[in-house]
């Protein structure tokens, strides 16, 4: 029993050698390590250093990857947005540019046809001349008119003489409050009594609905020929004296064909003229009706 106790009691101490044995290894290994390291080249420690400092400023800058991609991102938005707001702009721009070229054009093609009304010679025996412009190639029981932007609140009445810059345009056959309608030379319903420039031969313009018209009611023995100019004869008080109206371009027996001044493609502005009327050896005012008998006695005119 003796030796028994003896052997557990010596236990712990076998236990601390042990311990201390050990402590001694690895305090020794320490130190051997320490020697080495300090012995060792510091090349490698600073090799090191500098892959820990990269891998540390690599893992430091990780988040400011993504704050720059939507820094980025947002200075993309914010350009499309502006070049949105400035082709939104352009385009408004250009809408009005386009405006005021159209309205520019307008009003030089307004302003040509004006001074060419303004180049109409003054017609003697007138006693108003209202410059329109052609709204309109309206139907209607005629075939070949035009509508003016004139009417009554202008002094436009029925029967006035419409010309342009080349020569006789018409005559108004309606009135309206603000416009009138006015019915061609070349309409077939048109009548204008006329004589030839160099012959003085008096005859009736009328239309064909077409781009001639055709002298009727011709003299017997008439000298007219090709290149004649025809101008209103003024008879019947109805049209002014000398206005031109065209041309003739076809003699064949007793068919005269008369080609207007008119050029009816560029026909954009007219002039209304009214005539002051001749008053009669009685006083009374003469009749405005345009037949063929109110210009010559029927029976010096044939067919």
């Amino acid at each position: 029993m003796s030796g028994a106790r003896r052997e557990r009691a010596g236990t712990p101490g076998a236990l601390r050698a042990a311990l201390a044995r050990s402590a001694i290894g690895v305090f020794g290994t320490l130190a051997f390590a320490l020697i080495v390291l300090t012995k060792a080249d510091l090349k490698f420690l600073s090799y090191a250093s500098e892959k820990a400092a990269d891998a540390l400023a690599w893992i430091a800058g990780l988040p400011a990857t993504p704050l720059a991609f939507v820094r980025r991102g947002t200075e993309v938005v914010g350009s499309l947005l502006a070049l949105e707001e400035e082709n939104a702009r352009l385009r408004e721009e250009n809408r009005r540019l386009v405006y005021w070229q159209n309205e520019a054009i307008r009003l030089a093609v307004q302003n040509a046809a004006l001074r060419e009304a303004l180049k109409m010679p003054a017609v003697a025996g007138t006693r108003r001349r209202t410059t329109a412009r052609i709204v309109a190639d309206p139907g209607g029981p005629f075939v070949q008119t035009r509508l003016i932007d004139a009417g009554r609140d202008r002094g436009i009445e029925k029967g006035m003489a419409v010309v342009d810059g080349f020569g006789m345009v018409g005559r108004i056959v309606e009135v309206g409050e603000r416009s009138a309608r006015v019915l061609l030379v070349t309409d077939f319903n048109s009548r204008i009594p006329v004589l030839v420039e160099r012959s003085r031969d008096h005859a009736i313009l009328e239309g064909r609905n077409g781009p001639l018209a055709e002298l009727r009611f011709l003299p017997m023995s008439p000298s007219f020929r090709v290149g004649d100019r025809v101008l209103t004869s003024g008879r019947g008080g109805l049209l002014p004296p000398g206005l031109p109206v065209g041309e003739i371009v076809h003699v064949e027996e007793r068919r005269v064909l008369v080609r207007p001044l008119v050029d009816w493609d560029r026909l954009d502005h007219v002039a209304v003229l009214e005539s002051e009327p001749v008053p009669a050896p009685d006083g009374r005012m003469p009749s405005t009706e345009v037949v063929p008998e109110s210009i010559h006695a029927a029976g010096r005119y044939g067919r």
